[in-house]
């Protein structure tokens, strides 16, 4: 039978209605959350994936850590890794200079099968200078071991200590030296320390005494600056002429003091401490002024130590009668 247009635009309809019910069927059919609910546990899974993320990533941490420390460990044999340890210490304290010492070892501690703890008193004299060459090589080596306790006791009439150290080292069942002990961790001696070298902390340990409180040492005060000086003749200038019934005036204007002083031959004055006289005003535009012990002549725009020096000349008088012409006077200068 032959379907018609209208026909088959319904039947199309009907099948596109069975598909979506379908997806519906295949997706959701099931869950009855509603959307916020889906939001919510799409968010706290993301924190679930998060933080064993964080976890993942400590245990990545704590292998690592894990590593080193089976580098650094003494053997696993805790008979041996005792043996070696100690005969190490003893070398140690020989080298330092330490005097006297004995080495006592206490019971080995032991948890499960994680590791063995081992322990030693060592007591002995010395110096301060040889006890920190002995703590300097006992952490530059970087076994896995540590001081637990240190006592020391200045010894009364003497520059020695009585020095009593409780140590401490590790034992690991997986640690890579089987029969010796471990090389040094870092490699080069001092690597492991804040400090690079030996010196470093011998010289401010040394010089210090340990038995007295601490006094922060007194800065030094800042030495004070020289007051830079003002010469005053460098700062007063000739700034002009004047010549009223017949007497001619020079005009000197001081910038330390702001005064302008208007001067006729023969006159004193003073700027800043320095006292000064006009010898002469010569119709030229010229005066010469006796200044801080020295004659010099001066035009305008000359401070009272610039001009030319007058050794032997005489003073000229000035002019008499009748008007010259003269340089307007600068009254801002």
């Amino acid at each position: 039978m032959k379907l018609q247009q209208r026909e088959k635009i319904l039947a199309g309809l009907a099948m596109g209605l069975v598909g979506l019910a379908g997806l519906w069927f295949l997706f959701f059919a099931g869950d009855n959350r509603s959307f916020d609910q889906l939001i919510a546990d799409q968010t706290k899974l993301a924190v679930e994936i998060e933080n064993k993320q964080k976890l993942l990533q400590a245990a990545n941490q704590d292998a690592k850590r894990l590593a080193q420390w089976q580098r650094r460990a003494l053997p696993p044999d805790p008979v041996l890794a005792r043996s070696l340890y100690q005969n190490w210490i003893r070398s140690l304290a020989a080298r330092s200079n330490l005097r006297g010492t004995t080495l006592a070892s206490n019971d080995a501690g032991t948890r499960r099968d994680h590791f063995t703890r081992i322990s030693f008193k060592l007591r002995g004299r010395a110096n301060l200078g040889d006890l920190v060459d002995f703590l300097y090589e006992f952490y530059s080596v970087g076994y896995l071991h540590q001081i637990r306790s240190m006592d020391i006791k200045p010894v009364l009439g003497s520059h020695e200590l009585e020095v009593s150290l409780t140590i401490e080292a590790l034992s690991l069942p997986l640690a890579e030296s089987k029969d010796k002990l471990p090389e040094k961790f870092p490699k080069e001696a001092g690597q492991g320390l804040r400090l690079a070298k030996r010196s470093d902390y011998r010289a401010p340990i040394v010089d210090r005494n340990l038995f007295e409180v601490y006094t922060r040492p007194t800065p030094q005060a800042p030495t004070a600056r020289r007051e830079q000086t003002i010469d005053p003749g460098d700062y007063a200038f000739v700034t002009g002429f004047t010549e009223v019934d017949g007497t001619v005036k020079v005009w000197i204007k001081d910038r330390t003091g702001d005064k302008l002083l208007i001067l006729a031959s023969g006159e004193s004055f003073t700027v800043g401490r320095t006292s000064g006289k006009i010898e002469t005003i010569q119709p030229e535009g010229e005066v010469i002024v006796e200044f801080d012990g020295r004659r010099r002549r001066l035009r305008n725009g000359d401070n009272l130590h610039s001009g030319v020096e007058i050794q032997d000349e005489r003073p000229k008088q000035p002019a008499e009668g009748g008007k010259s012409t003269r340089s307007a006077p600068d009254r801002d200068n």
